[in-house]
């Protein structure tokens, strides 16, 4: 019975400390404009899957200080790379590629993998760009 109960406690916090993605560009555009927050677009390879992609989201996507800034102050999208509709303005050469947009203006693009320190380092500059708490 404790093995159940610490399975379900550690799966609760596990669904609760995760980057809330949104799957389709267009609701996750009117969803930011909606809630007047950028949008954070992390664009991966699904087919063969891109071993950075993987790295970045298993890694520093599942960092607990990054995970709640992204759920804090942006509206999440991910998407896959080839089959996935969005602006043709964002088709990445590279994978992964995150973008953060505000309204319709991007205004940082990051290529590659990155760690934990480098990637904050990265929000720390976005959240100066745009003013955030």
């Amino acid at each position: 019975m404790k093995q159940i109960l610490g399975f379900i406690l550690f799966s609760s916090f596990v669904l609760a400390s995760s980057i809330k993605w949104q799957h389709n560009f267009q609701e996750a555009y009117d969803l930011a404009l909606q809630e007047k927050k950028p949008l954070f677009v992390f664009i991966e390879r699904v087919d063969p899957p891109c071993r950075w992609c993987n790295k970045m989201k298993t890694t520093t996507l599942q960092d607990p200080k990054i995970i709640q800034f992204i759920n804090q102050h942006f509206i999440a999208v991910r998407l896959d790379r080839d089959t996935s509709s969005y602006p043709g303005n964002l088709f990445p050469k590279y994978v992964p590629t995150i973008y953060v947009i505000q309204r319709k203006k991007v205004i940082k693009r990051i290529i590659g993998y990155w760690s934990k320190k480098d990637f904050w380092s990265d929000l720390e500059d976005i959240k100066r760009t745009l003013h955030l708490k």
